[in-house]
């Protein structure tokens, strides 16, 4: 990252100023001449059955899953992947198109697999709020701000609505979706501070919530430095609860209307375990209309695990944006992944 945030002393945090300016990002992405380019070089690859993937590291990567659920939906298929960038990188694709997410343009394992995969004929784009500083891509699909926080919620939603810009639809339903969500911060506000004591934290999700759970638990680590460990609403039933005591809280998530009585039986057993085990637990979910369903979700459900990691740092009292790089002894931890081991150090395994 050649982009530093700023060392404030105090919030507003610039997580917040970003979190707070999502909304005009919108209008402008949701008319992105080059997101549709985008959308129809997806189109030929998949009416020709070659592969399309999404890919990316960290947020990004979240991102791209959230785009693969994304694309099927728009386009009545399935097979739209997401892909970690560095295995991407490692077995590259042949032909297709490969969807790059980076933020920054920065990402050396998502730059990695878009040359990879343009070298055996794929077709490659780059979603980034960075156009400049990108080379590797066929196409770059410039999203209209930079994150001034390391604690990315810009770098997630950005990504999120340029993919869905690539179907073309209006962009009423999405600014309703974000005005909505930004009206039930005090909610949030609430669930931060009934959970801000435990030790650790369990998300538990399903269908495409799982993807905002990630997301969620990587914002709470970044943010406000809780161990969180994403669930799905079955998996969590299946040894996990083992390690969990009155110490640990839930956060359930029902954003995805699809199998809704299903999925909310299944969430209320995951209550019931937890009651029993004196876990503090919230659920948020949202009702929208007017919008395809995953699509809808997913913005509803980004915009809410962004306003509830931002309620968590404030009620942890951490700095989000430098994600304890200020700190002497993180900043060393991330110059050395990013350096190697040295020379004389000890060798992996």
């Amino acid at each position: 990252m050649e982009f530093e945030p700023e060392l404030r002393t105090g919030p507003p945090w610039a997580m917040e100023e970003m979190i707070l300016g999502e909304r005009e990002l919108a209008p402008e992405l949701l008319a992105s001449a080059e997101a549709r380019q985008a959308g129809a070089l997806i189109r030929s690859a998949l009416s020709a059955g070659e592969p399309v993937v999404l890919t990316g590291c960290g947020t990004s990567e979240h991102a791209a899953m959230a785009g693969a659920q994304l694309v099927n939906e728009a386009l009545g298929v399935g097979s739209a992947l997401a892909r970690d960038a560095f295995e991407a990188s490692l077995e590259p694709q042949t032909d297709g198109v490969l969807v790059g997410i980076s933020h920054e343009a920065g990402t050396t394992a998502t730059l990695d697999a878009l040359a990879a995969a343009g070298a055996r004929g794929a077709r490659t784009i780059l979603v980034t709020a960075v156009p400049e500083g990108a080379t590797q891509a066929e196409l770059i699909v410039p999203t209209p701000l930079r994150d001034r926080s390391w604690c990315h919620t810009v770098g997630y939603l950005s990504p999120l609505l340029a993919v869905y810009a690539m179907s073309g639809p209006p962009a009423g339903p999405v600014l309703t979706i974000l005005d909505e969500a930004y009206d039930r911060r005090p909610r949030y506000a609430a669930a931060a501070a009934q959970l801000a004591d435990c030790e650790r934290l369990l998300t538990a999700a399903g269908g495409v919530d799982e993807v905002t759970g990630r997301e969620l638990a990587l914002k709470l680590e970044e943010g406000a430095q809780i161990p969180v460990t994403p669930l799905g609403l079955e998996k969590i039933l299946h040894g996990h609860l083992a390690a969990a005591d009155a110490r640990t809280g839930l956060i359930m998530l029902r954003f995805d209307p699809r199998h809704r009585e299903a999925r909310d039986r299944r969430a209320r057993d995951v209550q019931a375990a937890a009651d029993v085990l004196g876990m503090a637990t919230v659920t948020l979910h949202a009702s929208v209309e007017g919008i395809e369903p995953v699509a809808g979700a997913l913005i509803a459900g980004a915009l809410a695990l962004q306003l509830l990691a931002l309620e968590f740092v404030l009620a942890c009292g951490t700095n989000p944006d430098l994600i304890r790089r200020e700190q002497p002894l993180y900043r060393a931890a991330a110059q050395a992944a990013e350096n190697g081991p040295a020379p004389d150090g000890p060798a992996p395994g």
